[in-house]
C-alpha cells in the first residue's frame, strides 16, 4: 500500500513539476538572459552565431535557480490536487502520517538537489568562463579595448605561486583600487605587497598611482613606502593577459573557489573583499539544497479546504518564492557586509523556510 502511495505521489508530482520548470526557464530567459544579451548585441553589433552562442552559454547559471522553484510549485500543485480530490484525507484515515506522505517528495527533492549541484559545480563554471571569453573577444574586436570587473588573478610559475592581483576594475589600460602581491620562490624575505588607487599600462610595465609599497626584510621588519607615482616593482603582465587569466567567482568550481579564498587570506587581503568570495562559496551548497526545504513548507501549505482552487496554490508558491528571494538578497548583503559570518548568511533563507515548514507540518499532522 505504501509503495502504491509513493507511485501515486510521484505520478501526481511530475506534470506540475515539469510545467513549472518550463515556465521558470522561460521566465529566467527573459529576466536574466535576454536583457543583457540584447544590450550586448545592440552595443557591439554581434552576428547571429555570436548571439546564439551567448544565449546558450548564459543559460546554465540561471537554470540552477529554476530547479528549486519548480520543486516548490510542483509540490504545491500536486498536493493541492490530491487534497481537493480527498485523497489526502483518505490516506490520513488509513493511518498514514503527513510525514510519511511527504517522504516521496523529499526523496525526489534530494535527487533534484544533487542534479542542481552538479549543474552548478560542473556545467555553470565552464559555460560562464566560455561566456566571459566570448564577451572579451567581441569587445576587443569591436573596440580594441579590454574590460573586466572584479579582477582576480592568481599567477603561477614552475616554482609555484608568484603573483596575486585583485582589483575593482580593468578598463582599457587602467586598473583601479588594486592589490598586488609578489611571492619570491627562493626567499620569502623578498616578498612584497603593493596597494594603489590606480595603475596605467605604459607599453611594457605598469605605472602605479597613490599607493603604498610594503617590502619584507630578512629580520622580519616591513619597510613601508608611500608614493604618488611609482614603477619600482616589476609586473609586466599586459591588460589583455590579465583579462584572459582573471576569473570571477561564478567561473570557479567549489574546489577552485576554496583555494582562491585560502590564497587571499594568506596574502593579507582585506576581510571585506575575502567575504565576497566566502559568501559565494557557501551559497554554492545552500541554493541546490533549497529544493528539500521547499518541500517541507509546500506539503502542509497545499493541504487546503476542498474548494480551494489551483490558482490559490500558485499564489502561495509565489509568496514563498518572494519571501525566499527577499531573504536571499538580504542574507547575501549581510554576509558580504560582515553583519553575520558568510557560512551563516548562506543558510538564513533555508533555515527560515525550514522553521516555517516544520511548524506547519506539526499543525497539519495533528
Amino acid at each position: 500500500m505504501l509503495k502504491r502511495i509513493d507511485k501515486l505521489v510521484l505520478v501526481e508530482l511530475m506534470p506540475p513539476f515539469l510545467f513549472a520548470l518550463g515556465a521558470f526557464v522561460v521566465l529566467v530567459i527573459f529576466a536574466g538572459v535576454m536583457k543583457p544579451l540584447l544590450q550586448f548585441a545592440t552595443r557591439y553589433g554581434v552576428q547571429m552565431d555570436v548571439f546564439f552562442a551567448y544565449f546558450i552559454l548564459a543559460l546554465p547559471q540561471w537554470i540552477v535557480y529554476t530547479f528549486p522553484m519548480a520543486m516548490l510549485t510542483g509540490a504545491m500543485l500536486a498536493v493541492g490536487r490530491l487534497s481537493s480530490n480527498l485523497e489526502v484525507i483518505a490516506m490520513r484515515a488509513a493511518g498514514i502520517s503527513l510525514y510519511r506522505f511527504a517522504l516521496p517528495f523529499l526523496v525526489f527533492a534530494i535527487i533534484l538537489s544533487g542534479v542542481t549541484f552538479v549543474v552548478s559545480e560542473q556545467v555553470a563554471p565552464y559555460t560562464n568562463s566560455r561566456l566571459e571569453e566570448l564577451r572579451r573577444r567581441v569587445i576587443l574586436e569591436k573596440t580594441g579595448q579590454v574590460s573586466e570587473d572584479r579582477v582576480n588573478l592568481t599567477l603561477y610559475e614552475k616554482s609555484g605561486l608568484k603573483y596575486v592581483l585583485v582589483a575593482d576594475h580593468l578598463e582599457e589600460n587602467e586598473l583601479t583600487n588594486l592589490n598586488l602581491f609578489y611571492f619570491d620562490p627562493e626567499a620569502s624575505s623578498r616578498n612584497w605587497y603593493l596597494r594603489a588607487k590606480a595603475a596605467t599600462w605604459v607599453g611594457d610595465r605598469w605605472q602605479f598611482y597613490d599607493g603604498t609599497l610594503y617590502r619584507f626584510q630578512p629580520d622580519g621588519t616591513v619597510v613601508t613606502t608611500t608614493f604618488g607615482e611609482s614603477s619600482a616593482v616589476k609586473f609586466d603582465l599586459s591588460p589583455a593577459s590579465i583579462a584572459r587569466h582573471s576569473k570571477d567567482p561564478s567561473e570557479l568550481t567549489v574546489k577552485e573557489l576554496k583555494r582562491v579564498i585560502a590564497y587571499q587570506k594568506e596574502s593579507g587581503l582585506s576581510a571585506s573583499y575575502v567575504r565576497q568570495f566566502e559568501t559565494d562559496y557557501h551559497f554554492r551548497f545552500s541554493i541546490p539544497l533549497s529544493a528539500v526545504f521547499f518541500v517541507l513548507i509546500a506539503v502542509p501549505l497545499a493541504i487546503m479546504p476542498v474548494r480551494t482552487s489551483t490558482p490559490m496554490g500558485m499564489g502561495f508558491s509565489i509568496l514563498v518564492l518572494l519571501l525566499y528571494i527577499f531573504l536571499l538578497i538580504l542574507s547575501t548583503q549581510m554576509g558580504r557586509g560582515g553583519v553575520v559570518p558568510p557560512y551563516i548568511a548562506a543558510w538564513i533563507p533555508n533555515l527560515a523556510v525550514l522553521i516555517l515548514g516544520i511548524a506547519f507540518l506539526q499543525v497539519r499532522n495533528r
